[in-house]
This record gives structure tokens, C-alpha cells and sequence, in this order.
């Protein structure tokens, strides 16, 4: 997808309201999916035993190397703002505020008392809040969880960032193949959270306009308290930001277009790393990996059931270009 088909399907997203069926197959239909998605990896134990293994470990934003990740900007002016209008509304006992919540229990779901009450009895600090929000960007980052996959086995580009200058290599998977996804189909899988969960596969947006998530940073707030609050208010503040993760994982800096990213993102937030198993259809040499390294990765693949093994090089057009070993 070029960065016009990016940008409707980013339009698609940031207009979708609710997590219904319908809102799914909207957002589903904007995407045209590549046949093929690859892998950048540097050699390592841990790289050549997750080839081994056929394994593909969720990232928290943090760790990536783009500072930036999650590129968006918080209103703390408009929350602070907000807040003190609401919490003077409150301790007035305004019977308009108290007839509109009323009103609305139908659309949120959660009665006005106990709205109002939550509110009361356990009130945000909004004296901390521009301290805290200083960190909100990483508190995102380490609750959101993806795998970054690009479109294009011979991005130069991510050659250098990803694979140690050429030194690593790629791993290629078709995604038109069923026998690629390996999550559900062993006994191991009866227990594994992985195998329940249905990530989606998304592709990347890239913009120098940051997206504002302090809807996001507002429930987020919300949620350090969650043993607190009544479990409407939290469902409420959930029903609230839906699809807003995505939106948050799927937007980074316009310098980055050249990646052609695309990223699987977990359902669910949670701070725990897990892995799904996904078998390459191929894996791709690097030009200058040493020869002992690429006995390892050329072992590890044929331990993981991959037998198209492929090297890059540079043809006679002077093109970056693969070829069987």
C-alpha cells in the first residue's frame, strides 16, 4: 500500500465509532493485504532460536527504536479544563448535570448516581496530572503490544536499520497460506492465550501531524484507579476509546514512510509479552553475512521445517535482488 491508500484507510479507522461487525468489515475492506509479509532480524541466539521455533514475540512500543512510536500529543489544557468545570458542576448538585446523565443511562450504560458518585468519591488529582502526563507517552507504549512486519523483502532501508547492515537476514511468510499460522493446531495450544486471541494486521500511516489521544490519556487515568471504580464507569471508559489503541500503534512520523510497515497488534492490552507461531515460506541471506552465521540461520530454518533458503546480491541492473543458494 502506498501512502494515499494509507491514508484512506487511516481515514476509515479514525471514523469507526464502536466495535461492531459492520465497523470491522469497513475497516477490514480498506486494507489491501499483501500476499507476502517479511521480517528483518539481526543474527542472535535469540533470533535463531525464535526461527527454530517458528516463533514471533509481541513488542511493546518501547522498546522500538523510534522514540517517537506512538506519535501523538495530549490537550492537558482541554483536560484540565474539563475537569474543573465537572468537579464545580458536582459539589454544586446540579439537577441539570443529574437530568442529563439521567437522560443518557440508556447510551452509556451506567446510572447517573453511580456516575456521579464514582466521580465524588474517588476524583481524579489533576494538580498531578501535567506531571504524570509528561509519562503518558510511555505508559502507552508499554501497554501496547505488536509485531512489525513489512511489504517488501528488498526495502534497503530496513536492510540497514533491521538486519545489521545486510550482516542478518528476512524472514518471508505468505499470508495467503492457512499452513503459515501455527496458533491452535498443536495439543500445547489448549491453554495458550495466543491461540484465543484473533490480532489484526494493519498497515502503518505516516503523517508529521500527531494524533491526538487525550481521550486516551483521560481513561487511562481512569483505569490506575480501576479497583476503585464501578465496574459500569469502567466499561463505559473502555466503550469509550475503542479502536483507539490502533490508532495510537498505527501512526508514526512521515520520515518513516520509506518502512512500508505494517503491524500485528494484540486484542487486548496487557503487560505481559507473549508469542504467536507463524512458518516462513522463506528466508532470505543477507549479502554480507559471514559464513558461519549463515550456516547457523541456514540450520535453524531446516530445523523449523523452511526449505526455500535464498541469498541477496546485486544484479546486473544494479537492483537489489534475491536468488536460491
Amino acid at each position: 500500500m502506498n501512502n494515499i491508500e494509507r491514508k484512506e484507510f487511516w481515514d476509515v479507522l479514525c471514523s469507526a465509532q464502536d466495535g461492531s461487525s459492520e465497523s470491522i468489515k469497513e475497516i477490514q475492506g480498506a486494507i489491501k493485504k499483501p500476499d507476502f509479509l517479511c521480517r528483518f532480524r539481526s543474527v542472535n541466539e535469540n533470533s535463531l532460536i525464535q526461527l527454530q521455533e517458528n516463533k514471533l514475540y509481541y513488542s511493546s512500543a518501547d522498546y522500538y527504536d523510534d522514540p517517537f512510536d506512538t506519535f501523538i500529543h495530549v490537550d492537558i489544557p482541554s483536560i484540565k479544563q474539563w475537569y474543573e468545570y465537572l468537579q464545580s458542576v458536582l459539589y454544586s448538585n446540579s439537577a441539570g448535570l443529574h437530568n442529563n446523565l439521567k437522560a443518557l443511562e440508556p447510551v452509556i450504560g451506567i446510572g447517573a448516581d453511580i456516575f456521579m458518585k464514582n466521580l465524588k468519591d474517588y476524583p481524579l488529582d489533576i494538580h498531578a496530572f501535567p506531571e504524570r502526563i509528561k509519562h503518558i507517552r510511555n505508559i502507552i507504549q508499554k501497554n501496547l503490544f505488536s509485531i512489525c512486519f513489512c511489504e517488501n523483502a528488498l526495502n534497503e532501508t530496513l536492510w540497514l536499520k533491521y538486519a545489521n547492515n545486510y550482516k542478518g537476514f528476512a524472514l518471508i511468510y505468505d499470508m495467503r497460506d492457512s499452513e503459515t499460522f501455527l496458533c491452535g493446531k498443536e495439543d500445547t495450544c489448549q491453554n495458550c492465550l495466543s491461540a484465543i486471541e484473533k490480532p489484526g494486521i494493519y498497515p502503518v500511516y505516516y503523517t508529521d501531524e500527531a494524533y491526538n489521544a487525550t481521550k486516551f490519556a483521560l481513561a487511562s487515568l481512569l483505569w490506575e484507579k480501576q479497583e476503585k471504580l464501578s465496574t459500569q464507569l469502567l466499561d463505559l471508559s473502555y466503550r469509550s476509546v475503542v479502536w483507539e489503541a490502533e490508532r495510537i500503534s498505527l501512526i508514526k512520523k512521515k520520515c518513516h514512510k520509506y518502512d512500508e510497515e505494517w503491524r500485528m497488534i494484540r486484542p487486548s492490552m496487557s503487560p505481559n509479552r507473549t508469542c504467536i507461531k507463524m512458518r516462513p515460506c522463506k528466508v532470505l541471506l543477507g549479502m554480507r553475512m559471514p559464513e558461519y552465521e549463515r550456516a547457523l540461520v541456514t540450520a535453524a530454518a531446516k530445523c523449523a521445517g523452511i526449505s526455500i533458503i535464498e541469498e541477496l546480491y546485486i544484479n546486473d541492473l544494479d537492483i537489489l535482488d534475491s536468488k536460491a543458494i
